[in-house]
């Protein structure tokens, strides 16, 4: 008899379904979503060369790159791990294990502390509730025994071309499979993981290409590390790589022949819209500017103290 393979945490989705939507989480891999349909396609990207790079994944206790990996706050300073060398980027969480602390059908809440690299200490709480119009998404970061400065906000990679919900041809029958579980069968609400390199996806309908609607009084210029220099400039036609502060109207991502998604955040301060991947677009509500843990532009960061805990909301509506 063949001993069986422990289970991957990474391979583990809960399955939510409201409505026209469903979306998936992966608890393992960040506490992220890891899928999001409407209307019958796919629309957010479900692998990635790195984990940075697909689903929606939290950033936490900073948004963007840290300089040098290094936070200066008050009288300490101290380093954390240099994901992209030499600085650090998008967090402590994005790829972590999260706890599921609560779950029910439409709803699931998790939690993660911020870690041993963080010596301030603290923890996050991800509630992430599925309503017949949007997906809504709540941070809670909580202080502790002390203080901590924090950044954290959402990173949402938007497929440039939205796919049919399916998982592979079917060779014998000539046709799609839906990939789709059968709910009745697992009443937990969970779904297997399904990498896109075991689907056969090429052939599958496609929109046209993703469009973004994002306007703002002011851009912040960026050096060529994508770190903040100080200065205000205009915001360009199409971003490409944009922090932009002061928006003007709801942020809009769109497909021809496809859905249209409207983005709305509360507690935020600024929203980076990222345009220059091949397979993918972003645009991220965040509470501070990338090093903004350190201060700069917007002076210094948001603060969590043990009674006061920040929080922060991001929505996906569909129309």
């Amino acid at each position: 008899m063949r001993a069986s393979l422990p289970a991957d945490p990474r391979a583990r989705r809960i399955r939510l379904e409201r409505g026209r939507a469903a979306v998936e989480i992966a608890p393992g891999v960040g506490g992220r979503i890891a899928a999001l349909e409407v209307d019958g396609w796919d629309l957010v990207r479900r692998d990635g060369w790195t984990d940075n790079e697909w689903g929606v994944f939290v950033m936490a206790p900073w948004a963007g790159r840290l300089r040098d990996a290094r936070v200066a706050w008050g009288d300490r300073t101290w380093e954390v791990p240099a994901n992209e060398p030499p600085h650090a980027l998008h967090g402590l969480v994005a790829a972590t294990p999260w706890n599921v602390a609560d779950q029910a059908a439409r709803s699931v809440r998790l939690e993660t502390p911020l870690g041993p690299d963080w010596p301030t200490g603290g923890w996050l709480v991800h509630t992430i509730t599925l309503a017949p119009d949007r997906l809504i998404m709540r941070l809670d970061l909580h202080a502790d025994r002390e203080p901590t400065p924090a950044i954290m906000g959402w990173h949402p990679w938007f497929a440039r071309r939205a796919r049919r919900v399916a998982a592979a041809v079917d060779p014998d029958a000539g046709r799609y499979r839906a990939w789709r579980q059968d709910e009745a069968a697992r009443p937990d609400h969970e779904a297997p993981a399904m990498p896109l390199a075991e689907q056969a996806l090429a052939d599958l309908p496609t929109t046209g290409e993703v469009s973004i609607g994002i306007a703002a009084r002011r851009r912040l210029a960026l050096d060529d590390a994508g770190l903040p220099t100080g200065i205000l400039l205009e915001p360009r036609p199409e971003p490409l790589d944009d922090v932009l502060l002061g928006l003007t109207a709801a942020p809009v991502v769109s497909w021809p022949h496809g859905p249209r998604l409207t983005l709305h955040a509360s507690g935020v301060a600024a929203w980076i819209a990222y345009t220059a991947h091949p397979d993918g677009v972003c645009v991220e509500p965040v509470t501070g500017i990338p090093d903004g843990i350190n201060g700069g532009l917007l002076g210094e960061p948001p603060i969590a103290s043990p009674r006061s805990p920040l929080s922060a909301t991001f929505e996906i509506a569909w129309s």
